[in-house]
């Protein structure tokens, strides 16, 4: 099964809920292809990304993601792995700057490739993030 890895965390504005909803959207587009890939979003906050929260933020999105969260040091060391950008928490609002590829890891767990969303695109995201994942998969 592939992987589509996501990191952000639940009191993210705008990028975030962006993401999932265009996983969202490939999920019911891949139809029964969907069951070949899973897609995981990782929290770049695990202070406050509790279990509970990340439920809670679940029911905005597919009911197929998989929000995981954990402890600091475990999280640090996958975002390391992956080589994510996370930056330190603004006092002023919460936010996190932080990268936004979505990561697309083969069944074998190799990295296949990341797909890079343009976020000052007005539409046809989800469907290039669907090419990007069915030209990979399918």
């Amino acid at each position: 099964k592939h992987m589509l890895v996501i990191f952000g965390f639940s009191a993210c504005k705008y990028t975030c809920p962006t993401e999932l909803g265009m996983a969202s959207q490939l999920l019911s587009k891949l139809g029964d292809h969907a069951d070949k890939l899973q897609v995981v979003f990782i929290t770049v906050d695990p202070k406050n990304d509790t279990v509970a929260k990340l439920k809670e933020y679940h029911k905005s999105f597919d009911a197929r993601i998989q929000m995981l969260t954990g402890e600091e040091a475990d999280i640090k060391s996958v975002v390391e792995n992956y080589k994510v950008y996370v930056g330190d928490k603004k006092p002023s609002d919460g936010d996190i700057d932080h990268s936004t590829f979505m990561y697309l890891i083969n069944g074998k767990g190799r990295y296949v490739g990341h797909f890079a969303p343009d976020f000052n695109a007005s539409e046809g995201q989800g469907e290039e993030l669907f090419k990007f994942v069915s030209g990979h998969m399918l």
